[in-house]
C-alpha cells in the first residue's frame, strides 16, 4: 500500500467515525424533541377532556338553574346567561324546557 492510498483511507476512516457520531447526536437530539411533543400532545389531550366535562357541568348547572333560583342567580352573578326554551311536544305529547346557557 503507498503513503497516499494509506492517507486517503486514513481520512475516510476519520470522516465515517464523525459523520456517525453526528447521526447519533441527532437522533438523541430527535428523540428528545419527540418526547417533548408527545408530552404537550397529552396535555392537550387533557385539556380537551376537561373542556368536555367543564361544558356538561354547565349544561347541568343550566338544567337546575331552571328550577333553582339561586343556582340562577349564582349563574348570572358569574356572567353565564340562562336562557328557557320550550321545545317542541315529544311523542307523548308533554314539553320540557330546553336549557342553553351562554356567557
Amino acid at each position: 500500500m503507498k503513503a497516499w492510498q494509506y492517507l486517503v483511507t486514513v481520512v475516510l476512516g476519520a470522516a465515517c467515525l464523525i459523520l456517525a457520531l453526528a447521526v447519533i447526536k441527532t437522533g438523541k437530539a430527535n428523540q428528545g424533541l419527540q418526547t417533548e411533543l408527545q408530552r404537550q400532545q397529552m396535555d392537550i389531550n387533557n385539556a380537551q377532556r376537561v373542556m368536555q366535562m367543564g361544558n356538561s357541568i354547565l349544561q347541568d348547572m343550566g338544567f337546575v338553574a331552571t328550577r333553582n333560583e339561586k343556582m340562577h342567580k349564582l349563574l348570572g352573578d358569574n356572567g353565564w346567561n340562562i336562557q328557557v326554551q320550550a321545545t317542541p311536544p315529544a311523542a307523548t305529547g308533554t314539553t320540557s324546557p330546553k336549557k342553553a346557557v351562554t356567557q
